[in-house]
Order: structure tokens, then sequence, then C-alpha cells
């Protein structure tokens, strides 16, 4: 302003914002009215930052990067490679979500070599969080993107049920052996109400005997 004057405003508040005014007198009879609209915002919080890998191939790396600020206020995000911006990535290979704070990509080893940015910021404050891609699609690395640990933990999970299966069949086995060991064996019973039966030889009488 003239001769430098200003108003300076020191510990800020939300409460803070709004129209300020300043009337200058230049002269007695020459005064100018101004307005000053001030906007007061929050610093940026780090932001909360998310990866998955989708597929990893030798062909291929899928996945998606995730960055959301955090805290009260409107915050904007904007992604970028190295030096390259959003508009200088290439939108064939990088889809980002309507609101901005998801990027998919599909890239081939060769561009893997590469650190993301995400920045979130306000017009106060701004705040970086980086993304290692090659780091990130070293979790695939085969045809799938099901990783050389997994693979590892699934072998063992199968061998744990084989064992555990091949122990229930022979506890059954041995239960049903004591079983048959302590059953006694009885003779057969004979039924009581069954007639007896023998052979009986017939002979005829010498002749001239009456009896």
């Amino acid at each position: 302003l003239v001769n430098g004057t200003a108003l300076r405003l020191r510990a800020l508040q939300s409460g803070d914002s709004g129209v300020f005014g300043a009337r200058i007198k230049l002269q007695p009879a020459l005064v100018d009215d101004q307005t000053f609209n001030l906007s007061v915002y929050e610093a940026v919080p780090s932001p909360r930052t998310r990866s998955q890998l989708l597929a990893s191939t030798l062909e291929w790396c899928n996945l998606t990067l995730q960055c959301q600020g955090s805290g009260r206020g409107a915050v904007n995000v904007t992604w970028r490679r190295d030096s390259l911006t959003w508009g200088q990535l290439g939108p064939g290979r990088h889809q980002l979500s309507p609101d901005g704070t998801t990027l998919r990509l599909a890239l081939p080893p060769a561009a893997t070599n590469a650190t993301y940015a995400c920045t979130v910021s306000n017009p106060a404050d701004h705040k970086v969080a980086l993304f290692d891609l090659q780091s990130l699609c070293q979790g695939g690395g085969g045809p799938s993107a099901f990783s050389t640990s997994g693979y590892v933990v699934l072998s063992l999970i199968l061998v744990a049920v084989s064992l555990g299966g091949a122990f229930w069949c022979w506890r059954v086995n041995s239960e049903k052996a004591a079983e048959a060991a302590a059953t006694p064996t009885a003779p057969p019973e004979e039924s009581p109400g069954e007639p007896q039966f023998s052979d009986i030889v017939c002979r005829s009488p010498p002749e001239g005997n009456d009896q």
C-alpha cells in the first residue's frame, strides 16, 4: 500500500477467513477503499497411500496406486512420474479415477524402473508421497500374480492336510482292530426247539416167529 503500510495477521484460525477492508486517505479530499479476501487453510497432512499388485508377468506389470488426503478441508491430488506430469504420462497405460485418487498402471518391465509421485495440496501447503514401481512389481515375476511365497504357503497347507488325513485313517483302523480283539468268540448255540433225529435200521423177523 501507500508508503509501505501493511496489516499483518498472526496465529490465523479458520474463523479468520473473510473480507478485510482498508481505507486509504491520500489527501484530505481523496479516499481510496480496497478490499482483501482472506482464506485460511490448514496444513496438509501426509497422504494415505496404498498399492495393490494385480498381476506381474514377464511381459506386463498391472497394479493400482492410491493416494488420498486426510484431515479437514478440500485438497487437490496430482500425479507425476519422474519429471513427467499427468498429461505427459500417456493415457493408454495409465487410468486415473474421476476423483484423481487412484491411478491404475499397465506397464512393460522396461517402464517399471521409475518412481511415481503423488502430491496432495491446497493453496497454502502440499505433501508428496513416492511409489517405487520396480520394488512393487517384483512381488510377481511369474505367469500369474501369485508370488513365490504364496506357493510355499499353499504347499505347506497341502502337506499338513495330507498328513492329517493319513493320521485319521490310521487312528480309525487302530480303533477297529482293538475292538475286534476285545470281543470274545462264543461257540454257536443250538436252537432248543429243533428236533433230534437218528437212523433206525429195520430188519424182517425170522420165519415161524410170531413175535
